[in-house]
């Protein structure tokens, strides 16, 4: 393994000290953009916006580290000093004049993408063109021939910026980039080179939390064929992936890979190619290489095994989903098999179909504010009861809904493909270049998914427990004293939350009272969010997952009746309330298997915490393994797990000096933990840690 040491580690010394001293300057990105655009002016939206993309790739700045095996860096997107042309006034005012002319966003389908990789690969640049040429002779329509335009430029210019950094690569690479500028990649080397390149082109559009997609899958035939060559060996590989894995670090941002699952025909997809992925993650220790393992019914015990060897470093990595969960679910929102099963996440945890779709969009929802409402409308009957209490919350859930449906479309009808065309990304996404259409105009294969974050579950989950038994049932307090408790959140009334807390099913303990709620809770969000479509024929879809905003979240949400004050957090994504889960790790996992998440197409996190020594040597591993059987068979949706103990983070918290590379899982990504705002932090710790 020391053979491989000199590949990598020096690489990742200088990317990691870019991410936490990025230096910063002008960005040179939207003046380039903005001049290309007044030169352009009059032409067809797509050839303008394509031209301004091809004016970026041949002016900024490129960097390359000592030793580097890769090419492609965000550095020289960055200037410490203007040309001697350009001055300060020139410079600010091209860069407000394009920040006025506006670009898609997140919310409209920009950010959280990735490439048809397999395509790229199986076709290069020079295919690519190829295909758009005939496309052109089967159209006859000006649009159509515009947006085939746009492609070709984009292309072209993706082909010279590689052709740039010919001149700044050692003699060795020099051959591998000249090839891969125009044609197919010949072997894994020149596979990956062409695959960062073009991630580094999604970040010189200003794209964020891009991912890799199914890596061990379209890179496999390059590693099998270098192998049996002779060209490749398994550690020369390994050094591969983890010199890439260094260039993710540069960037900072959440950037999923994923590894395992089925193939598109249904046979177990694990290769050796995932387990060298996992070892690379395992070794880099980034937290910026956010690994995704798709276990399934026949993953093997190895594929297990692997998994927790990297997890139980600390990383965080791989968080682990269920395929028995996502694939009949995509397969009923009609995707068909064949494609489902060839899914892969991007951003944190979010359902992709790789090169297939438009870029991904998410939005969250406060789900707790709406049975405070439901609350108050009950209080104003005469005989409120359980089955009230639910109709009034489903009413609350789905008018809100509807309303944030309304929102989001609204939004996305701001950027019209005709008036924001996005060539790039059309070009490497499947079925544009053959409809001659925008991949925001009904160019993809298939079309977008938008995802609403349903927060709180386990919030409102506990609080209608409480509600139905201690108020509906036992009528161990009334309706209106526990109301005014919440609108004066428990002021002077400390015995009645100590009874909201300690006398209700708290979620995450194996009680099914609770559990049902939960089920049925997740069920409503689900059907509420897929009644709805984008305005170009999208789907709304669910996702039981937060981010970390379940901190701000919380600040809008009043007290609740599970004994929660006002403005605290809400419970982390679909995981039980913080430290609720008392009765062990076979409890946590009995409760989070009962809901049903076949139609929450977004994806879910659900964190666990461990002290480090319940995985400590060959019992800990079997331990994991049988916890992760566990999580395939009772069609668990997604884990995620740190096992970093408490007393390391509160040292961490009180000697940050000390723990500047402490990787710990946050959501649905890994951070350093010093890095984090303290209120996060606060959350993590206040996680459960179960113990041996």
């Amino acid at each position: 393994m020391n053979s491989i040491l000199p590949d990598w580690r020096p690489v990742l010394a200088a990317t990691r000290k870019i991410n936490r001293y990025f230096p910063g300057g002008y960005d040179m990105r939207p003046y380039w953009r903005e001049m290309a655009f007044r030169q352009n002016a009059g032409q067809p939206q797509p050839v303008i916006w394509a031209q301004a993309f091809a004016n970026v790739l041949d002016h900024v700045d490129l960097h390359t580290y000592s030793g580097d095996r890769i090419m492609g860096s965000r550095v020289g997107f960055w200037t410490q000093r203007l040309p001697d042309s350009l001055s300060e006034t020139d410079y600010h005012a091209a860069v407000e004049s394009h920040n006025v002319r506006g670009r898609r966003d997140f919310w409209a389908g920009f950010d959280h993408t990735l490439a048809d990789y397999p395509t790229l690969l199986k076709e290069g640049i020079s295919g690519l063109l190829s295909c758009i040429t005939e496309s052109r002779q089967s159209h006859g329509s000006p649009e159509k021939h515009a947006v085939l335009e746009g492609m070709r430029i984009t292309l072209e210019g993706f082909s010279r910026y590689i052709c740039r950094h010919v001149g700044l690569a050692t003699a060795d690479l020099r051959p591998a980039l000249e090839w891969i500028s125009s044609r197919p990649p010949r072997t894994f080397h020149e596979a990956i080179l062409l695959v960062w390149l073009t991630q580094m082109v999604f970040v010189s559009e200003g794209r964020y939390a891009n991912a890799l997609g199914r890596i061990d899958q379209y890179l496999l035939p390059y590693y099998e064929c270098d192998m049996v060559s002779g060209r490749l060996d398994r550690e020369s590989a390994l050094a591969l992936l983890c010199n890439l894995w260094a260039h993710i670090e540069e960037l900072g941002e959440v950037t999923n890979i994923c590894v395992g699952g089925l193939t598109p025909d249904g046979r177990d997809a694990t290769n050796e190619l995932s387990y060298l992925c996992i070892d690379a993650t395992r070794l880099v220790q980034s937290p910026h290489t956010n690994l995704s393992a798709r276990f399934h019914d026949d993953s093997p015990a190895a594929f297990h095994r692997a998994a927790f060897e990297c997890i139980r470093t600390g990383v965080g990595f791989p968080a682990i989903f269920n395929d028995q969960v996502l694939i009949p679910g995509l397969v009923e929102a009609g995707i068909p098999v064949e494609v489902a099963r060839d899914h892969c996440m991007v951003g944190c945890i979010e359902t992709m179909l790789a090169g297939r779709q438009p870029a991904w969009s998410d939005s969250m929802f406060n789900t707790p504010l709406y049975v405070l409402s439901a609350l108050r409308r009950l209080a104003l009957e005469t005989a409120p009861d359980w089955t009230r209490l639910q109709a009034l919350f489903t009413e609350e859930v789905q008018n809100a809904m509807t309303r944030h449906a309304a929102c989001v479309n609204a939004h996305i009808r701001r950027f019209p493909a005709a008036q924001f065309p996005d060539p790039f990304l059309s070009v490497l996404t499947r079925d544009c270049i053959r409809r001659a259409r925008d991949v925001n105009d009904g160019g993809a294969e298939y079309p977008r998914f938008h995802g609403v974050g349903v927060m709180g579950l386990a919030t409102i989950s506990d609080s209608l427990a409480a509600v139905k038994k201690l108020v509906l049932e036992e009528k161990s307090v009334s309706l209106p004293i526990l109301m005014a408790a919440l609108e004066t959140d428990f002021d002077g009334r400390e015995p009645l939350r100590q009874m909201l807390m300690l006398k209700a099913p708290k979620y995450g303990n194996d009680d099914p009272y609770v559990d049902d709620i939960a089920v049925w809770v997740v069920a409503l969000a689900a059907d509420a969010c897929l009644e709805h479509r984008t305005p170009d024929g999208g789907r709304f879809v669910a996702a039981m997952a937060a981010n970390i905003n379940n901190i701000p979240a919380g600040r809008e949400v009043g007290a609740t009746p599970d004994g929660r004050r006002a403005g605290t957090p809400l419970s982390d994504a679909a995981s039980p309330y913080f430290g609720r889960d008392q009765n062990g790790p076979t409890a946590f996992l009995s409760s989070v298997a009962r809901p049903d998440y076949r139609r929450v197409l977004t994806g879910s996190v659900i964190n666990m915490k461990f002290e480090p020594e319940f995985f400590r040597d060959e019992e800990g591993a079997r331990r994991f393994e049988s916890m992760t059987r566990f999580f395939v068979k009772h069609r668990i949706p997604e884990l995620q797990f740190n096992f970093t103990g408490t007393q390391t983070l509160l040292e961490a918290q009180l000697h940050p000096e000390n723990y500047g590379n402490l990787v710990v899982r946050v959501s649905g990504f890994s951070g350093y933990f010093t890095r984090l705002a303290s209120e996060v932090q606060c959350d993590i710790i206040r996680r459960r840690g179960h113990k041996a």
